[in-house]
């Protein structure tokens, strides 16, 4: 088990990384946050900080379809244990069953904290 500070310390990095790195999109500072061999559960995404790189100039593109709106983002939840912290957090995302509205999903985010730097991610969304 942690200590309070290094719990805090680990949630604070993860955080740090999103506000900066995804919300405010300056990806020149991902490698302050992210390991270089970093580990990629999600299939959408490749293996190592490059590869994250490349996937967040195309995701958060403004004009690409699939783009977030991670500036509204507001986290329910962060929480840590041991060498990890899970941020959850609802998006609204159009719903393929019905044109023109909108479902709320939940999305989690799990980060593996290692020696200061994220070194794995998962992540899962859920009605």
């Amino acid at each position: 088990m942690s200590d309070p500070a290094t719990l805090e310390a680990n949630k604070r990095l993860v955080l740090d990384m999103w506000h900066e790195v995804i919300v405010r999109r300056d990806l020149a500072k991902a490698g302050d946050y992210i390991a270089r061999d970093y580990i990629q559960h999600s299939p959408s995404a490749g293996q190592g900080l490059a590869a994250l790189v490349d996937f967040l100039r195309q995701e958060l593109g403004g004009d690409t379809p699939h783009a977030h709106p991670v500036e509204r983002t507001t986290f329910e939840f962060v929480l840590a244990e041991g060498d990890l912290v899970q941020l959850m957090f609802k998006r609204p995302i159009p719903d393929p069953q019905r044109p023109g509205e909108t479902l709320s999903v939940w999305w989690y985010d799990t980060y593996r904290v290692r020696d200061g730097l994220i070194v794995e991610h998962w992540d899962s969304a859920h009605e």
